[in-house]
């Protein structure tokens, strides 16, 4: 969708509400707490959602509030950067939270949280919304949302003034309240079997938070259990053993091999000793628990020392009494003992990596003894190998299977982080199989993908893992051989003085016997070295004059290397340092040197570029044409056209405009929005991309190669419509393209509104079309194969740290 179509309409600021997703008015203004004011201690279990919002990868702040939340005893569902509001009212409603907190510093905020805020009166959800964005949300943008229904956006003045503690009170305070009552279990308990997320999500916190609804719940669900087939796979292991994205590689082989199977996920953390707090942040790695196939509830251990909750077995049955096909439950990280997980499956999944220790340790692994399944993931790992094989005889000594093929043994290999891993596809394929045989009927489906071993696809070859310490050690190696090559140099030097002075003394013997040692010392210097040391005197010479000649390919360049200053002054373009110890010579050669000489320091070229000033035309904001007028503004008159491009976060992060509002607010916001192909030749239309007094800068985080595509084609069509014009095809051209549209029953694209001063339209001619639709294809080959030979720009892909 074109970044230029117009907003959806705002909603108008609803009227003041007893707390429907947040109070409709301002809040009151808070009494002004010392900055150390001491953690708040809450009266009621908390359940907040942390996130940054859309296309935003600003953490930092929202990953210091989650940690001071948790450290005041809230149970934090911590989802990471880049979350659409629908992410987080789906997490919210299904986790049960009593409020949201977010961050967001890319712009697009009052959209956002207006939508947030009207998504969840839709959905009925009392759910308070707090939000901080530093100095990017205005006071005025405050005002608004907190008219809008938002509960508290915090400015920097409240930061000051309350400090980040008193904010994180005051967060907990609007949120301390109980979550739902006993008197609505009936009618929750009514409607289960519609798997309805606000109905799961209320049951399983009232089985949380009040002990005195237990018998009543387990004889309401008494009936459904009794008709109910419901397989559980129970997943645990040692923590930073990759379950959660374990889980999630099965949840998506489990959602693509089926229909309309619908699978639940309960998901357990351990709860902090000291303060109760807890960081339930399993949902970060989940990518695949979204539509209405799946439900996941993150449950906090509320207990020390325990891998699980002791209300997993409540929330196991409302989902197994809902009707789901497959319940899957993955505990908080566990040691060597604990086999809890047993008494809650089915079919258990032991999920371990190879860092154990000594193979002994193994002996101590009670999951390898009632594992029905057992993943050494992260394979890629060193030792990993080694670890299949251990763990293989470890598994046989425990269940006496001494015969049999290694194949046969339910212990895998798996890459859970890896695109299509094949030890996935096989651990995928025989957890099924266990599922289907204690249920009685298929659970899942039939993937048709490769199965095995885990094999990794490396990015970087093993044996290039160390090349940053590999170029370190040669960054190191390179100024050791420089150290001892000056010290040569310089006795060089010092010698050839002291020989010329004995001869010229007379003492001849004296004068040969130190020859000698020099010989020896320029025995021993690099041929490099002493290359360099020869060719001083003419590079001396050479910058002296007034001309500078040199070779680009089968040209002979000729440059001033002086320049007049405006008092008349002649000025040399080029300084040489006029050391006359060889030692400083050779250092500053090797360290530095003239510009196009190696180590390059001072450029790559003998000299600059004449009549093209170092000009960064900088530009992008809203769509291709906006940002195109401002090129065409900035390089105006110039004889060289550099354009630095920078894009929206749309873009950046491979999204496409669209209406809905937490994308349209950050659509064209501080950067261009480019989606097709059109969208670039709009943005570089009026510039030639093959000219060599062109090039383009294109700072790009993620989708970098599509970016470059988008560019290069939009170059190459532009030589098409050159070639058209100069053959007298562009008619016939047009009238091909007029063709082509009115069979798809669609406006032909236009450039939006008038062309800039300067744009002379290139680059428009093709607009919905490839130069292939209008050429033939020797033609357009040919074409191609030269504007890719000519084109000039640079791509900077500073991939987002985050990802």
């Amino acid at each position: 969708m074109s970044p230029a179509v117009p907003p959806p309409s705002p909603s108008p600021a609803p009227a003041p509400s007893g707390g429907s997703a947040g109070v409709a008015s301002p809040p009151e203004p808070a009494a002004a707490p010392h900055p150390d004011e001491a953690p708040y201690e809450p009266t009621n279990p908390l359940r907040i959602v942390s996130a940054a919002s859309l296309f935003d990868g600003h953490d930092a702040a929202i990953n210091i509030m989650r940690r001071i939340l948790q450290r005041t005893g809230a149970e934090v569902i911590h989802l990471g950067h880049n979350r659409s509001v629908q992410d987080i009212v789906d997490c919210a409603i299904q986790e049960d939270a009593q409020g949201i907190c977010l961050t967001s510093y890319q712009g697009g905020h009052v959209e956002y949280l207006e939508y947030m805020h009207d998504l969840l009166a839709e959905r009925g959800a009392k759910i308070k919304i707090f939000a901080g964005g530093g100095g990017t949300i205005l006071p005025s943008e405050i005002e608004r949302l907190h008219a809008h229904g938002i509960d508290r956006v915090y400015s920097p003045d409240d930061g000051r003034a309350m400090g980040l503690q008193g904010m994180i009170n005051d967060v907990l305070r609007h949120c301390d309240q109980p979550v739902g009552t006993p008197a609505e279990l009936g009618e929750r308990l009514a409607r289960l079997d519609e798997k309805r997320p606000e109905d799961l999500a209320r049951l399983i916190t009232l089985a949380e938070n009040h002990a005195d609804l237990h018998g009543e719940l387990d004889a309401a669900l008494a009936p459904k259990l009794a008709q109910a087939n419901v397989p559980v796979l129970g997943i645990t292991g040692t923590g930073g053993a990759g379950k959660s994205s374990l889980v999630d590689e099965l949840v998506l082989r489990f959602l693509a091999a089926s229909d309309d199977q619908k699978i639940a996920v309960l998901s357990v953390d351990p709860s902090k000793r000291k303060s109760g707090g807890a960081l339930l942040g399993d949902r970060i790695r989940m990518n695949s628990v979204v539509g209405d196939r799946v439900y996941m509830r993150s449950l906090a251990t509320r207990q020390a020392n325990l891998a699980l909750s002791k209300h997993v077995a409540k929330a196991v049955d409302i989902c197994k009494a809902a009707g789901f096909d497959l319940v899957i439950v993955e505990t908080s990280g566990i040691g060597q003992s604990d086999t809890e997980i047993v008494e809650h499956s089915d079919v258990s999944l032991y999920v371990m990596t190879a860092e154990y220790g000594a193979a002994t340790q193994l002996e101590k692994i009670d999951m390898l003894d009632f594992a029905d399944l057992i993943a050494i993931n992260k394979f890629d790992k060193r030792g990993s190998l080694d670890a299949l094989r251990d763990v293989r005889r470890q598994f046989r000594r425990n269940h006496n299977r001494f015969d049999g093929d290694d194949a046969e043994l339910p212990v895998f290999s798996t890459i859970a982080s890896q695109f299509n891993d094949p030890g996935m596809n096989e651990l995928y394929a025989r957890t099924v199989e266990k599922l289907s045989a204690k249920a009685g009927r298929p659970v899942g489906g039939t993937l048709d993908a490769d199965r095995g071993s885990a094999e990794k696809r490396y990015v970087i070859p093993p044996e290039r893992s160390r090349y940053l310490a590999e170029i370190a050690e040669s960054i190191e190696a390179k100024q050791s051989w420089r150290d001892k090559q000056v010290d040569l140099a310089r006795r060089m030097y010092q010698l050839d003085g002291t020989i010329a002075q004995l001869r010229e003394a007379g003492e001849g013997d004296a004068a040969e016997k130190l020859v000698e040692r020099y010989n020896g010392l320029e025995a021993q210097l690099d041929p490099e070295s002493r290359a360099l040391l020869e060719a001083w005197p003419e590079t001396v010479r050479r910058y002296a004059e007034d001309k500078y000649r040199f070779q680009v390919r089968d040209r002979v360049l000729e440059q001033d290397l002086t320049v007049e200053s405006l008092a008349g002054t002649k000025v040399r373009r080029v300084c040489l340092p006029r050391y006359q110890d060889w030692g400083d010579v050779l250092a500053w050669q090797i360290d530095e040197n003239v510009p196009g000489e190696y180590p390059y320091t001072a450029g790559v070229f003998p000299l600059k570029r004449q009549g093209e000033d170092p000009a960064r035309m900088f530009a992008g904001e809203g769509g291709p044409e906006r940002t195109n007028r401002r090129f065409h503004y900035v390089s105006r008159g110039l004889p060289a056209k550099r354009l630095s491009t920078a894009f929206d976060s749309v873009t950046l992060y491979g999204e496409d405009p669209a209406r809905r509002p937490d994308i349209y607010g950050k659509v064209g916001n501080s950067g261009v929005s480019i989606a097709t192909v059109d969208d670039a030749k709009k943005l570089y239309s009026g510039f030639d991309l093959a000219d060599p007094s062109t090039s383009v800068s294109m700072t790009i985080n993620g989708p970098a190669p599509m970016l470059l595509g988008f560019f290069l084609n939009a170059a190459v069509d532009q030589q098409c419509e050159k070639h058209l014009h100069a053959t007298g095809g562009m008619d016939a051209a047009q009238s091909r393209i007029d063709e082509i549209y009115a069979g798809l029953g669609q406006p032909r694209p236009r450039y939006q509104g008038d062309l800039p001063e300067g744009n002379d339209g290139l680059g428009l001619a093709l607009l919905g079309v490839s130069g292939e639709d209008v050429l033939d294809r020797e033609t357009y080959d040919k074409i191609k194969a030269e504007t890719l030979s000519a084109v000039r720009g640079t791509v900077q892909a500073d991939i987002l740290k985050e990802d």
